[in-house]
């Protein structure tokens, strides 16, 4: 079963919100409900699960030598 909401978003994070649905190439709809299933997951994993899996997706960067630039990427 669905449920339908409603809600109005400030147009700058609509603009957001449609562009990194784009970019990953899905509906928006179904990246707003991923994204909200991911932010309402728990963040400490089980035992014996990876313990980096909370910090999966932190930073996004393309740069693949992130050890070379760490302050950079992460305090620009």
């Amino acid at each position: 079963m669905s449920v339908k909401f409603q809600i109005t978003l400030p147009e700058r994070l609509a603009i957001e919100l449609k562009q990194a649905a784009a970019k990953r190439n899905l509906s928006l709809a179904r990246f707003i409900r991923e994204t909200m299933e991911e932010r309402l997951r728990p963040r400490r994993g089980v035992a014996g699960s990876d313990p980096f899996d909370a910090i999966t997706g932190l930073v996004e960067c393309e740069e693949t030598d992130l050890a070379s630039r760490v302050n950079e990427t992460l305090y620009r």
